[in-house]
């Protein structure tokens, strides 16, 4: 039996999956521990090929439809041997004591623990600004914020890195299928992992790994706008997490509010997101001059992201609510 096993929801990167086993066959564990693979194939690749070459006999393959990776990620839990699931994306290389140091923070535990490490963004030989805005401020993840070794709230789960005891998995049913096909699916899990065991999420920084997963500008703002879709799906699955994260116990009211606000300064915040993509794109400065640049950059950002957030909510929540089975199938196919 396993110590942990490692869950890896895949499609259609195979060449990102087979370095992310190639590290995870070079981990350096504690004696006497040892880890499984499982990675779900969440559905076939267009030319029928295999979605990497198997690189460890520790390694175990489901071959999935196309279900999403909430699916994906709880038919791999299903088939786990190992006392904690390990949670890592196709796309990341961990660091060679990454699986150890997992492993060692589950054990510290008096009670169940959640626990996220820190995942890097890839070092690109042609570093932008934009770049240096998603490494080193709260643009997507927290790292910024965070201390090593404190605990945080459900919203600091990321299954880019993360891990938790199979039991408690289980216990919660895994994640729900219905928030797909991304975005919301891992917050809402750890959600209900928080309110069933307590304990929030535990930080261990020295649990890391690197996203090789370059991230534009204009990928950015369309998150935010996917942001704001799932959220009318999130509401669907789950309304007390949804009404914790957003402060709003009916949707309905939020999607009035937030509708109101988008007619508020239209024009002005269109000029200022093309200020500020035309900066994007540059070199990334050093020093005195990054440090100024960042801070500056970062505030000035916060009303743009706020409001496709916000126009990305309504949209969704008013076609819903014309055609509640339409707006699922559109999320369901992964087209925003």
């Amino acid at each position: 039996m396993a110590t942990a096993s490692v869950i890896i929801p895949t499609h259609g990167r195979p060449e990102k999956l087979e370095r992310c086993l190639g590290a995870l066959a070079l981990q350096q564990l504690a004696t006497g521990d040892s880890i499984e693979v499982i990675v779900a194939v969440d559905g076939a690749l267009p030319n029928g090929e295999c979605a990497s070459p198997r690189v460890s006999d520790s390694e175990t393959r489901i071959q999935l439809p196309r279900v999403g990776v909430s699916a994906a990620r709880n038919a791999a839990i299903d088939l786990a041997q190992g006392e904690y699931l390990l949670f890592i994306n196709d796309d990341c290389y961990p660091d060679d004591d990454w699986a150890r140091t997992h492993i060692a923070a589950q054990r510290r535990g008096d009670t169940p623990s959640m626990i996220v490490g820190r995942t890097d963004w890839m070092a690109w030989p042609d570093l932008t600004v934009f770049d240096g805005l998603l490494r080193d401020t709260s643009m997507i993840f927290f790292y910024d914020t965070m201390r090593d070794g404190e605990n945080f709230g459900f919203r600091h789960f990321w299954t880019c890195n993360a891990s938790v005891p199979t039991s408690v998995a289980r216990e919660v049913s895994g994640f729900d299928d219905r928030i797909r096909p991304y975005l919301f699916d891992d917050v809402e899990f750890a959600w209900r992992v928080e309110q069933r065991f307590g304990g929030g999420v535990h930080y261990d920084a020295s649990a890391r790994n690197t996203h090789d997963h370059r991230v534009s500008w204009g990928d950015y703002l369309e998150r935010e706008r996917c942001l704001g879709q799932m959220a009318v799906r999130l509401a669907d699955a789950n309304r007390a997490c949804f009404g914790d994260i957003f402060g709003y116990e009916d949707p309905c009211r939020m999607r009035d509010d937030l509708a109101a606000w988008l007619d508020i300064n239209a024009d002005e915040l269109a000029g200022l997101e093309s200020t500020i993509a035309s900066q994007m794109s540059q070199p990334l400065p050093t020093g005195d001059a990054w440090t100024d640049m960042r801070d500056r950059l970062y505030t000035a950002h916060l009303p743009v992201k706020r409001r496709l957030f916000r126009q990305g909510f309504v949209d969704a929540f008013d076609s819903a609510a014309l055609d509640r089975p339409a707006i699922h199938r559109q999320l369901s196919h992964g087209s925003i």
